[in-house]
């Protein structure tokens, strides 16, 4: 028997994009000469240090061949306590650190030699990057299982102190779990590993606290009316205002559900804009019924400058993305496309360097994988999805990060990251971040995101409008003017609408007029769209049942609604009510009778006065025009 000593290499690749697991891929001769088995725990402290160990199987396919050597690469620098042992004792580790990655070497005691011959080991280690707590939650996450020819077995227990509080999700569904002594126990096998890696949050909600500065300038020799972005309510996140300084002229909301402040420049003027408060970020969407009218789904397949759907390099990608499962339903058809994403693109840090990273757009980023970044990852997916006719938008805003090297922001110093939503019919709308998952070794983001991703902005009818908190500068500005940070007291956030009713007065009886409704919300939160109804006892009210319309924190809008009464006679007291979001609003007013009034007398006159002079104008043409057609007969005779 030939015997060859063989120095076995196993690389395992611990990406923490949310603090993360492993993957082993056998370099051993295309994975011909052993396999091996694991079974894996990853016990959480209750100070989130967790503690890994990995016991293993290593068997000897080959008579050939034998290990000698394990050696295994982190993605982390945080790594402590590191031992291994057989049944023989202790193994020798060797721990070696470059750049931003961990090497774990283990030297084997004894020789693995004839086929079918096992050895069982145990590697055991610390670190601090597995689990977070991260303002209100906590999140634990482990990367799938890079595939392996030779991977017998893999089987990975996920302990976690139930002071964590109860899961709020947990992905993918456990196998197995159960608790005990003050731990909750998750079990997963080999075959979901291989598919997607875990990710458990401990908490149901977020709470940042926000602090952004708007620097507006006109530059023109006229005034002009312009807008800032500020942080909008969606799906999964409230946001209330305590302050705006100085007040807009008002918020408006636009169809994408953007709160856009507007503000009026003067020429050449400059302003700053300092808006404040706080945001709540939820697992699961608020929308219990989601719906999207046809009209905006169209808008949402439309190509735009940078999600260049109707391309034919979008196309033929797409054709090769879906295969066979053209007919997928369109959440199967977006999970295939974000998961192609994040396995083919590559993420380059590089061009962070430049001071202004230049955006390269969907079919640039087909044709160049390994020069994106988070724009690319996110304008590919919009153009891929929208060409798969599955509406889909862009969200720019704050993200947390641990660790940016593998969780990276890179939209400037100051708006950090991008990613895309899609359309469920089912779901609403779904955020997912392809960046992330790519960067942290296949941590699922696609099937529930985390409650880091905080929404500045969002961009559907374009991909360049409205630009997020930080974007907004003067000429060769750089500064800071994104402040986020986690938040302790919670907050409630509410509307406080205040309604104003105009009339004439007193309302003159028998002619035509208006009622105006100017309504102000007062609060530090948006009202949702509600019935706006006008009404009254005696007054009838022309078409009084409007749509008040979404109402953002410091804006206000204004109705009008046509009023008649019965005849010219009447007079009396009336009670006009205004009903909106819930709340009731009166004003008394009079009518009277046109004639009671001093100036009727000669109001009436002044509409004889009128009526006779048209009557004698219209009259002194027809005679002018009768003698001018007498006279002209006279002269052909």
């Amino acid at each position: 028997m030939i015997r060859k000593a063989f120095y076995l290499l196993f690389t395992l690749l611990l990406i923490f994009g949310l603090p993360t697991h492993t993957f082993a891929q056998n370099k051993a001769e295309e994975g011909k000469e052993f396999s091996t088995s694991y079974d894996v725990t990853y016990d959480v402290g209750e100070d989130g240090v967790t503690t890994v160990t990995e016991k293993v199987s290593l068997k000897n396919l080959t008579s050939q061949y034998y290990a000698t050597q394990f050696s295994l690469t982190i993605g982390s620098t945080k790594i402590d306590n590191v031992s291994a042992s057989d049944s023989s004792g202790p193994l020798e580790t060797k721990v070696e650190q470059k750049g931003t990655s961990t090497t774990l070497s283990v030297k084997f005691n004894q020789q693995v030699v004839g086929i079918g011959k096992v050895l069982p080991w145990t590697l055991k280690f610390t670190s601090k990057d597995f689990a977070s707590r991260q303002g209100k939650i906590w999140e634990v996450s482990v990367p799938k299982v890079s595939s392996t020819g030779n991977l017998e077995d893999y089987n990975l227990t996920l302990s976690v102190p139930v002071s964590f509080g109860a899961p709020t999700t947990i992905t993918p569904t456990p196998v197995k779990e159960s608790s005990d002594f003050g731990k909750l126990f998750l079990s997963f096998n080999k075959t979901q590993l291989q598919e997607q890696g875990v990710l458990a949050n401990f908490g149901d909600k977020q709470l940042f606290d926000f602090d952004l500065a708007f620097h507006l300038e006109n530059p023109k020799l006229v005034p002009i009316i312009t807008n800032i972005a500020l942080p909008p309510d969606t799906e999964y996140q409230d946001v209330v205002f305590s302050r705006i300084d100085p007040k807009p002229i008002n918020v408006t909301v636009d169809d994408d559900g953007n709160y856009l402040a507007w503000y009026n420049l003067s020429r050449n003027q400059k302003l700053d804009v300092r808006v404040v408060g706080s945001a709540k970020l939820y697992v699961n969407s608020k929308a219990k019924n989601p719906v999207l009218i046809n009209e905006l789904k169209i808008k949402y397949l439309q190509p735009e400058k940078y999600w260049e759907s109707n391309h034919l390099s979008i196309k033929t990608k797409l054709a090769e993305i879906l295969g066979n499962q053209t007919s997928a339903s369109n959440l199967e058809k977006a999970r295939l496309i974000h998961r192609w994403i994040a396995q083919n693109l590559q993420y380059n840090s590089k061009r962070l360097s430049d001071s202004s990273v230049e955006r390269l757009g969907s079919v640039t980023a087909l044709t160049n994988p390994t020069q994106a970044v988070c724009m690319e990852f996110t304008d590919l997916f919009i153009a891929l999805a929208r060409a798969a006719g599955i509406p889909a938008r862009e969200l720019d805003g704050y993200a947390y990060t641990a660790n940016p090297e593998l969780r990276p922001l890179s939209l400037s110093r100051d708006i950090l990251h991008a990613w895309p939503e899609f359309w469920d019919d089912s779901k609403g709308w779904v955020m997912i971040d392809p960046t992330w998952e790519s960067t942290t070794g296949g941590v699922d983001y696609f099937n529930k995101l985390d409650l880091n991703h905080f929404v500045f902005v969002v961009k559907g009818f374009s991909s360049e409008q409205p630009v997020p908190a930080g974007s907004y500068k003067y000429a060769g500005q750089d500064s800071h003017d994104v402040k986020v940070t986690f938040a302790e007291n919670d907050f409630l956030g509410k509307a406080q609408l205040d309604v104003t009713i105009n009339t004439p007065n007193p309302i003159l009886a028998g002619l035509p007029g208006k009622i105006k409704i100017s309504i102000v919300n007062l609060g530090n939160a948006g009202q949702q769209s509600s019935d706006l109804k006008v009404s009254a006892n005696s007054i009838s009210i022309l078409g009084n049942l409007k749509t008040s319309g979404s109402m953002p924190a410091f804006g206000h809008g204004d109705f009008e609604f046509d009023l008649r009464t019965k005849s010219l006679l009447d007079s009396f007291n009336d009670t006009i009510t205004v009903e909106v979001a819930g709340q009731k609003f009166t004003k008394e007013v009079e009518i009277k009778p046109l004639i009671i009034f001093r100036s009727f007398p000669f109001v009436l006159i002044g509409i004889i006065a009128g009526l006779g002079g048209i009557y004698f104008a219209v009259l002194g043409a027809f005679i002018y025009r009768k003698r001018y057609m007498i006279r002209q007969q006279s002269k052909k005779s």
